[in-house]
C-alpha cells in the first residue's frame, strides 16, 4: 500500500499542537516593574530552595523597566539580586502577576510589590527588620563611642541591655504575627528571620512554633517543597 507524503507527514502539525497546548497549560507567574535610577542592564533571578539559592535567569533591564515570566507550578520564593548589596526577595504562585517599583540605589529606604499577598506579608515584616537594624545600628555607634572613652561599666551595659529590648520585641511581634498567619509561607520565612548573626528563633527551643502551623500550611499548600521540608527537619527534632 502507497503512503502519499501528506499521510507520512500529516503527525506532525498534530505533534506541534500537542506540544502548545502542554506549553499553553504550564503555569507561570508574570513579574514586571519600573525602578528609579537604575543604571544596571540585568538583573539575576534566583529560586530560594530551602537550602540554598538556585540561579534561574538573568533578566535584562532597558531604562529601569523590566519584564518577565516564571514557569512554576506552585508557590515559590525568589530573589532579585541588582549588586552584592541591592537585592529584592519575594514570593508568587503560579498565574499571578507581580509589579515591582523604587529606587534601585535605596531599597532599603523602600520598594514596592503589587499583586500577591504572601509577599505582602514578607515585605511588611522585612521593613520592621529593616526599622530594626536602624534602630540597632544607632546603638552599635554609640556603644563603640563609650567603649573607646571614659564612660562607666553601667553605661555600656545600659546599651547593651536595650538592644535586647529591641531584639525581644521584635521576636514578640514575629511570634504573634507567625501565630496570625498560620497558612502563610510568610510566616516560615519569619521564623528565619536574623538580625545580623543573630537568630529570633531556633528548630532546638522554637521548633513548638513551626508545630502550631504545620497543619495549617499542609491544608493550604499540600506537598509544597518549603512545606516538606520543614516536617522532615521537625521529624528528627
Amino acid at each position: 500500500m502507497k503512503i502519499s507524503l501528506y499521510q507520512k507527514y500529516s503527525f506532525i502539525p498534530v505533534f506541534i499542537l500537542l506540544l502548545l497546548a502542554f506549553a499553553g497549560c504550564q503555569q507561570k507567574t508574570s513579574i514586571s516593574g519600573q525602578f528609579d535610577n537604575c543604571q544596571q542592564d540585568y538583573f539575576v533571578l534566583y529560586q530560594l530552595s530551602p537550602d540554598e539559592l538556585l540561579p534561574m535567569d538573568t533578566v535584562l533591564l532597558i531604562k529601569g523597566y523590566f519584564s518577565h515570566s516564571i514557569q512554576n507550578d506552585q508557590i515559590g520564593a525568589y530573589l532579585m539580586q541588582f549588586s552584592d548589596t541591592a537585592f529584592i526577595p519575594f514570593i508568587a504562585d503560579a498565574g499571578e502577576k507581580l509589579t515591582f517599583s523604587g529606587d534601585i540605589n535605596n531599597l532599603q529606604g523602600g520598594y514596592d510589590i503589587q499583586g500577591s499577598e504572601e509577599t505582602d506579608l514578607l515585605l511588611t515584616n522585612n521593613r520592621k527588620l529593616d526599622t530594626l537594624y536602624m534602630e540597632t545600628r544607632k546603638l552599635s555607634n554609640e556603644f563603640v563611642k563609650y567603649a573607646s572613652g571614659d564612660y562607666s561599666d553601667s553605661a555600656i551595659a545600659a546599651l547593651d541591655s536595650m538592644y535586647y529590648v529591641y531584639f525581644n520585641a521584635h521576636k514578640e511581634y514575629l511570634t504573634g504575627f507567625i501565630r496570625s498567619h498560620p497558612d502563610k509561607l510568610a510566616s516560615l520565612f519569619a521564623f528565619y528571620q536574623t538580625l545580623g548573626n543573630n537568630a529570633f528563633f531556633s528548630m532546638k527551643e522554637d521548633s513548638h512554633l513551626l508545630r502550631e502551623i504545620v497543619p495549617s500550611l499542609s491544608a493550604r499548600y499540600p506537598d509544597n517543597v518549603y512545606v516538606n521540608d520543614i516536617k522532615i527537619k521537625l521529624e528528627k527534632e
